[in-house]
C-alpha cells in the first residue's frame, strides 16, 4: 500500500461512507451534460431487478434520474465517470498536472482534472505506467474494490467471521482485486450467482451498470453496520459466537463500571439488581447467549446476541450487531419486545406459532429454518427494512410500522411453501418450483417474479389483492383473490385459475410494431394461418403475438386464437389485434377451392426444429408429391426467414435446425398457387427453448440410442408425454420444449435398464445442456441393488449400507469406502455417489450372506432436510426390472441428519424379508450397528 493511500485512509473512511454513494448515483453518469432530476417514478425501471432499491433511495433523496423521466438502469459506468464521482464525493480539487502522466488523458478532456486528483490522493492508479483507460467500463471486481474502500476494510486487519465456501471463480479475479472481492462476498455484501452444482460465481470481469450500483448503494446506506459486524468481530463475538451456552451474568454492568458478581450456572440468583435466575421465572441476567427460557433485558449491547432456547422473551434491548435465533430453539416460541437490531437478524429456529416481534426495529431479517416450519409475526409498531426468506415460512404482518421488501430467495428448496399474510409493499420472487400464498385480505403492492422462478405457483386467497405483477418466468396463478394488472415478459403464464384475469400491461419499451402476413386467403375450411405480431424496442424485438388482444369481425367466416386464424366459411372478414395503443387489421378471404367436390386438403402439420411433418386428407398419397407442390414460409425473430437446406420427402420437410435460442419459429405450409394436388394451408410453431445432457452407465460409458420421454412438471411420472428424444452414439441428447420444468423417464420396457428419471429445465433465455443422468442396469440374478433418489434439496444425500461380512464381522459401504472385498472377491460396492441433487445413488450387493443388512441415509450437505427431500429407496432383488420393495420419506418437519430406512434380513436358506425402520436421528447409526471394537474412527462422520 503506497504512502499516499496511508495518509489518506482516515479521510477516505469517514467521507466515503455516505458521500461516495450519494455522488455515485446522483452525479450524471453520461459524458453529455444532462441535468439530473429527482423523479420518484421512472419510466424505464419496471423491469430492473433493483427497482425497489432505486425507488427507496429516491424517496430518501439519495438517488436521482434524468429530465426525460428515465433512470437508465442498464447504462454502464466508465473509469472517467467514477473518477468524477469520487472526486466530487471527497471534495478534492481537480488536478490536471497529475493527470498528464497518462498518454490517454488529454488536458482538454472534461475528466482530466478528476483523474489527476484521484491519482494524487493515492486512491487510484493507472491501468499501466502511462495509461488510465478513462473510457474503459468499470467491471464488477472494480466495483467491489471501490465499495470495500468505502467501508474502510482495505486498510484494516479484518478477519471474516463467516464459514461459507469461497466464490468458485475467485481464481479468475485479478490479483489486485482478489482480497476486496473475497471480503465483500464473505461479508454478504455481494451475492454472486448460485450454480446448479451449488457453487457460487461472481463474474468478476462483467460490466457494472447503474442498477448494480443502486442495489449495492442501498445495502451500503441502509445496512452498513450489518456488513461491518461480519468483518470486524468483537471479543464477545469471538468468545461466544459458536458456544452452545454461556453462563449468564447476574447483574447488568452500568456504563463505566465492571460487571457484578455472577451467579451459578444452575440458575441461583446473583447479587445484582435483576430478578430471577435461569429457571425462567423472572427477568434474566444479561448474557449474549440466551440459552434458557425466561425474560431478558440486555439494554444497549455492543456485539452479537444469540438465542438458543425456546421460551425466551427479549425486551427493551438494542443490539449493535447481529441477532441469531438458532436451530436449537426447535419448534418453540421466541418473543422480541421493543428490540432494535442494527445488523442482520437470522431466524433459524422456531415453530408454527414461533417468532413474535412486537414494537421492534430490524435492518435485515433472514428467515432460514431447514424444514420450513416457522412463522414470523410482526406486531405493534414494528419496522423492518427488508426480509429475505430462504426456506419455507409464514410471515404475518399485523404491524402498523413499515415493512420493506420481501425477497423470496432462489435457494429455497423445491416444493417449499411460503405464506405472506398482511400488507407488503414489495415482494420479489427468485425461487423455483415453490408455492407462494397470499393470505385472506392481504395486500401486495408490487410482485416481481424473476427469470429463475420457473413453475412457481401463486395462490391469492379470498379478499387478497396483488396490485401489480412483473412476470419474467412462467408461473401459475390461482385463488379467489385479485391480481389487478400484470406486465408479462414471457409466454406461457397461466392465469386460468383466477376468477378474473389481470389487465395486461403494455411493455413501455415497444416503440413500433410489424406484422406478417398483412392479408391472407384460405382455400379450404379448417385451414389455418399464423399472423406473427412483433413489437420493436430501441434495443431488441419482442414477440407479442400471444399476449396481444385478438378478435374477428365475423366468426362464421374465421376465428382467431393468439394470432392463428382458422377458416370456417366462405366470405370476407377482418381479424384485429391490439397491443396498447398499437392496432392492426388483417383482411381475411375464404374461398373454398372446387367447392361441392371432394378435393384433397392439407389437414395439419407438426413442427420441430429441423422438420415439418404433414398430414393430408384421404385420397392423397404424400409420396406422390414434390417440393414444387408446396409453398413454405417461416417467421423467426420478427421477420420472414429462409429455411436452409429445405427438402421434401414422403410427407415431411426437413431443414437445417435454427441455431438460436429463445424465440418462436412459426412455419406455414400451403398448396402451390394452382392447387395442383391439394388445397388449404396449415401453420405450426415451436418455441426454440429446451435442454440437453449426457446419459452414461455406472461405469461412465455413454449410453447410446436410449429413449427418454418427458412430462411437464417436477417429479411428474404419470400423464401426458409432451416430448421424446433418443441419445446419440455419444450418449448425448437435446430436446426442444417450451420453458418450464420437465421429468424425463428412461429405461424400463424392453431395455436392460431400471426405470429412472431425470429433471430437465427449459429456461427462457439460457440454453441448458447439463441435464445429465446415469442409467442403472437391472441386477443379475445373484445381485441386490439399493437405488436412492431424491429432489433438488439437499444437494447431497449419501447411501450407507451395513451388513454381514462373514466371520461374525460387519461391512460398511459409503462414499469414502465404496467397496468391500472378501477373499479377493467383490461383495458389496457403492456403484455411484451422486452429489448434485436428484440421484440416483446405487449400492449393489454382489453376493448375499445370511444376516441383517441395514440401509440408512445421511444428509451430508445442502439446504432443506431429509424429511423435505422426497427421498425414495427402491430395492431390486435379483434380475427384476421393478422394485422388490420401496420406501419413501414422509414430508414432515424436523432436521435430523440421519434416516434409518430399512433392514433386509437374509435367512440361512437365502430367504429375503424386508423390515421398515423409518427412524430419524442426529447420531450416526453406525455406532449402534457395529461392535465398538470394529468401528474405524475414520468411518464415523462428525456433525459440524
Amino acid at each position: 500500500m503506497n504512502s499516499k493511500w496511508k495518509k489518506f485512509n482516515h479521510k477516505l473512511s469517514l467521507m466515503l461512507s455516505t458521500s461516495l454513494i450519494v455522488s455515485m448515483l446522483s452525479i450524471n453518469l453520461s459524458v453529455s451534460a444532462e441535468v439530473a432530476t429527482s423523479k420518484t417514478s421512472f419510466t424505464d425501471i419496471d423491469n430492473s431487478y433493483a427497482k425497489t432499491e432505486i425507488t427507496k433511495l429516491v424517496e430518501q433523496g439519495i438517488l436521482t434520474g434524468f429530465t426525460d423521466g428515465t433512470f437508465k438502469p442498464s447504462d454502464s459506468v466508465t473509469r472517467a465517470q467514477l473518477a468524477k464521482i469520487m472526486v466530487g464525493a471527497l471534495n478534492l480539487k481537480p488536478d490536471h498536472v497529475e493527470a498528464s502522466q497518462f498518454r490517454d488523458v488529454k488536458e482538454d478532456q472534461w475528466y482530466a482534472g478528476y483523474v489527476g486528483a484521484l491519482v494524487k490522493s493515492g486512491i487510484a492508479q493507472g491501468t499501466s505506467k502511462d495509461s488510465f483507460s478513462p473510457n474503459k467500463n468499470v467491471t464488477r471486481e472494480e466495483l467491489a474494490v471501490f465499495f470495500v474502500r468505502a467501508f474502510g476494510w482495505e486498510h484494516q486487519n479484518v478477519t471474516s467471521q463467516t464459514s461459507k465456501p469461497q466464490l468458485s471463480d475467485l481464481g479468475q479475479v485479478s490479483n489486485w482485486a482478489k482480497d476486496s472481492v473475497s471480503l465483500a462476498y464473505q461479508s454478504g455484501f455481494i451475492k454472486g450467482l448460485v450454480q446448479k452444482d451449488g457453487t457460487v460465481k461472481f463474474n468478476p470481469s462483467g460490466i457494472a451498470d447503474r442498477q448494480a450500483l443502486a442495489r449495492l448503494a442501498y445495502e451500503f446506506v441502509i445496512n452498513k453496520s450489518t456488513y461491518d459486524s461480519y468483518m470486524v468481530p468483537t471479543k464477545t463475538e469471538i468468545d461466544t459466537e459458536d458456544s452452545n451456552e454461556v453462563t449468564p451474568e447476574t447483574t447488568k454492568p452500568s456504563e463505566g463500571n465492571s460487571k457484578g458478581n455472577s451467579g451459578s450456572s444452575s440458575g441461583d440468583k446473583g447479587n445484582g439488581s435483576n430478578n430471577g435466575g435461569n429457571s425462567g421465572g423472572g427477568e434474566q441476567a444479561p448474557s449474549n447467549n440466551l440459552s434458557a427460557p425466561g425474560t431478558y433485558t440486555l439494554g444497549n449491547v455492543t456485539g452479537n446476541v444469540t438465542i438458543s432456547s425456546q421460551g425466551v422473551v427479549l425486551k427493551n434491548t438494542k443490539v449493535n450487531g447481529k441477532l441469531k435465533i438458532l436451530e436449537s430453539v426447535g419448534n418453540g416460541d421466541v418473543t422480541l419486545d421493543n428490540v432494535s437490531v442494527t445488523g442482520t437478524t437470522e431466524i433459524q429456529g422456531g415453530g408454527p406459532n414461533s417468532i413474535h416481534a412486537v414494537d421492534s426495529v430490524f435492518a435485515t431479517v433472514i428467515v432460514d429454518k431447514a424444514d420450513g416450519s416457522i412463522r414470523l409475526v410482526l406486531e405493534g409498531g414494528s419496522d423492518v427494512q427488508q426480509i429475505e426468506i430462504r426456506s419455507g415460512a409464514i410471515v404475518q404482518n399485523v404491524s402498523t410500522g413499515d415493512v420493506g421488501p420481501i425477497e423470496i430467495a432462489e435457494s429455497i428448496p423445491h416444493n417449499s411453501s411460503v405464506v405472506l399474510s398482511g400488507s407488503f409493499d414489495s415482494v420479489m420472487v427468485h425461487a423455483e418450483q415453490v408455492s407462494v400464498e397470499f393470505g385472506d385480505n392481504s395486500t401486495i403492492g408490487n410482485l416481481e417474479v424473476f427469470q429463475e422462478a420457473l413453475n412457481t405457483v401463486f395462490k391469492i386467497n379470498h379478499g387478497a389483492v396483488v396490485n401489480r405483477a412483473i412476470l419474467n418466468a412462467i408461473v401459475q396463478f390461482s385463488g379467489t383473490g385479485t391480481l389487478s394488472s400484470a406486465l408479462v415478459n414471457v409466454e406461457g403464464i397461466d392465469f386460468s385459475q383466477l376468477n378474473q384475469p389481470p389487465a395486461i400491461e403494455v411493455d413501455p419499451t415497444v416503440t413500433s410494431i410489424v406484422y406478417s402476413p398483412q392479408e391472407t386467403e384460405f382455400s379450404a375450411i379448417d385451414s389455418t394461418r399464423q399472423i406473427v405480431f412483433t413489437g420493436m424496442t430501441t434495443s431488441a424485438i419482442k414477440d407479442i403475438t400471444s399476449i396481444a388482444e385478438w378478435n374477428v369481425e365475423d366468426s362464421t367466416i374465421a376465428i382467431v386464437d393468439s394470432g392463428k386464424i382458422q377458416a370456417k366459411g366462405n366470405g370476407t372478414t377482418v381479424v384485429k389485434a391490439k397491443y396498447g395503443n398499437f392496432e392492426i387489421n388483417v383482411p381475411v378471404t375464404v374461398t373454398v377451392y372446387n367447392e361441392g367436390t371432394v378435393y384433397p386438403t392439407l389437414q395439419g402439420i407438426q413442427v420441430t426444429n429441423g422438420s415439418v411433418k404433414l398430414n393430408f386428407s384421404e385420397g392423397l398419397e404424400a409420396s406422390e408429391l414434390t417440393a414444387n407442390d408446396f409453398v413454405v414460409r417461416a417467421y423467426f425473430d420478427g421477420a420472414e426467414q429462409q429455411l436452409n437446406n429445405l427438402q421434401y420427402g414422403n410427407g415431411e420437410f426437413t431443414f437445417d435446425a435454427i441455431d438460436s435460442y429463445g424465440a418462436t419459429l412459426y412455419i406455414t405450409v400451403e398448396s402451390d398457387v394452382n392447387k395442383t394436388h391439394f388445397a388449404g394451408s396449415q401453420s405450426g410453431a415451436i418455441k426454440l427453448t429446451g435442454f440437453g445432457g449426457h446419459i452414461k452407465d455406472v461405469a461412465g460409458a455413454p449410453v447410446a440410442n436410449l429413449s427418454i420421454s418427458f412430462r411437464r412438471g417436477l417429479d411428474n411420472k404419470t400423464g401426458e408425454i409432451v416430448g421424446t428424444v433418443k441419445t446419440n452414439t455419444q450418449g448425448n441428447y437435446y430436446i426442444n420444449l417450451p420453458p418450464g420444468i420437465y421429468t424425463g423417464e428412461l429405461g424400463g420396457g424392453d431395455t436392460k435398464y431400471i426405470t429412472t428419471y431425470l429433471i430437465g429445465v427449459s429456461a427462457v433465455n439460457v440454453e441448458n445442456k447439463r441435464e445429465n443422468q446415469t442409467a442403472i442396469e437391472i441386477p443379475t440374478q445373484d445381485e441386490t441393488r439399493f437405488v436412492l433418489t431424491w429432489g433438488k434439496d439437499p444437494v447431497d444425500l449419501d447411501s450407507h449400507l451395513v451388513g454381514p461380512a462373514g466371520d461374525e464381522k460387519m461391512f460398511h459401504t459409503f462414499y469414502s469406502d465404496k467397496q468391500y472385498y472378501n477373499n479377493g472377491e467383490l461383495m458389496v460396492d457403492l456403484d455411484l455417489d451422486d452429489v448434485t441433487s436428484y440421484g440416483p445413488e446405487t449400492t449393489t450387493i454382489r453376493h448375499l450372506l445370511p444376516g441383517t443388512y441395514t440401509f440408512y441415509v445421511h444428509h451430508f450437505s445442502g439446504s432443506s432436510t431429509i424429511k423435505k427431500s422426497g427421498a425414495k429407496i427402491d430395492v431390486f432383488h435379483g434380475a427384476v426390472a421393478t422394485p422388490s420393495a420401496t420406501y419413501t420419506v414422509a414430508d414432515a418437519s424436523g432436521n435430523e441428519r440421519y434416516w434409518v430406512v430399512l433392514r433386509m434380513i437374509v435367512s440361512e436358506e437365502g430367504v429375503v424379508t424386508y423390515e421398515a425402520v423409518n427412524e430419524f436421528t442426529n447420531v450416526d447409526p453406525l455406532t449402534s450397528l457395529q461392535p465398538s471394537d470394529e468401528i474405524n474412527e475414520n468411518e464415523l462422520e462428525t456433525l459440524e
